[in-house]
């Protein structure tokens, strides 16, 4: 693994996720307390939105149709997906705003790794993929729905649709209705990192009673002498999440994406098994030409790895979600 390109970009990620420090009594703080911290970390009056229980920022109640977007994502599987990874810092700080007025330091204002859903009422049925980044989330979010060119390979980039009983506020795909799909997380430079994941579902995912929220933002858990920032060491993230997220990505599909910042390939990334030999760092090959690491997961069954198939890693994950406005609504019919 190159780790000096690796040690720069967790770098830049880590100013991204902790370096803009903000003081629980609202005021910046470039890394520095100012004042007494309030001695709790409830919402400040200046984090203006539609539903404060999670950040929302426009209010779906009654709305027949509508939209939410993922405002966490912490995932458990692969471990070296996780908090405290590349990938992992890489999707934290992308998917949280950059709200220091609401304690929330991601990158960018809209987010740079944007999942959203579109719901609908009256037809029982969730939309759900990526979306590219907006200038402000206010400005509302669109479905990525487009062949992307990486690394020689074209990619087929869109939302996935699935039918779930609405009327009680849950939503979950069923295992035999898992779809694949390729979720873009875009970054400030280079190619977005894709993730693909096959038999992807969500799972056990609650609206709030105005189907606002997945989740609620995480005030009691956060310490206001960390300036009510998220601190994934001590296990305090800026959301409670509300729903769940599976699937498996297979060892070839992720050496064929290559992430920039690293100058590696997400395989190599996934396994900690990269040749450090190739221009771009990819898995280490057997003499077969095979991906010389065994996954947990086994792609042609969808279930756990065995002696015989190895080919593939879990991934489970779990997140929130707030409102937002979704342009264009879904774009399969």
């Amino acid at each position: 693994m190159r780790f000096s390109t690796v040690a720069a970009s967790l770098a830049v990620g880590a100013v991204g996720l902790f370096g803009f420090v903000v003081g629980c009594d609202g005021g910046d703080t470039n890394g520095t307390t100012t004042g007494t911290p309030s001695v709790t970390c409830d919402l400040p009056a200046a984090c203006v939105s539609a539903d404060p229980t999670c950040v929302a920022i426009v209010d779906n109640k009654d709305a027949r149709q509508f939209g939410l977007r993922m405002s966490q994502i912490l995932i458990s599987k692969p471990a070296t997906l996780g908090p405290a990874k590349f990938v992992g810092k890489t999707v934290a700080s992308g998917v949280a705003w950059k709200r220091p007025d609401c304690y929330l330091t991601g990158d960018a204002e809209g987010g740079t790794f944007s999942w959203i859903a579109h719901f609908d009422l009256d037809t029982n049925t969730v939309c759900t993929g990526g979306a590219k980044p907006p200038a402000k989330a206010e400005d509302g979010y669109s479905f990525v729905n487009e062949m992307l060119m990486q690394g020689g390979q074209t990619f087929d980039i869109k939302p996935i649709k699935f039918s779930s009983d609405l009327s009680q506020g849950k939503f979950s795909v069923a295992v035999a209705d898992a779809q694949d799909i390729i979720v873009p997380i875009y970054t400030a430079e280079g190619d977005p990192i894709l993730l693909p994941l096959r038999k992807a579902r969500i799972t056990e995912g609650q609206l709030s009673s105005n189907n606002n929220c997945v989740g609620s933002f995480n005030a009691a858990g956060l310490d206001p002498f960390n300036n009510c920032g998220p601190y994934p060491e001590e296990n305090q993230f800026s959301f409670v999440n509300g729903g769940k997220l599976e699937g498996y990505i297979t060892l070839e599909d992720a050496d064929n994406i290559v992430v920039d910042l690293a100058n590696a390939s997400l395989c190599a990334l996934l396994t900690e098994n990269g040749d450090s030999g190739t221009p771009i760092e990819k898995c280490k090959r057997d003499a077969m030409g095979k991906v010389d690491f065994k996954g947990d997961w086994c792609d042609a069954t969808n279930a756990a790895a065995t002696d015989t198939c190895s080919d593939a890693v879990q991934l489970a994950a779990e997140f929130a979600a707030s409102a937002v406005k979704i342009n264009g609504g879904c774009p399969i019919p």
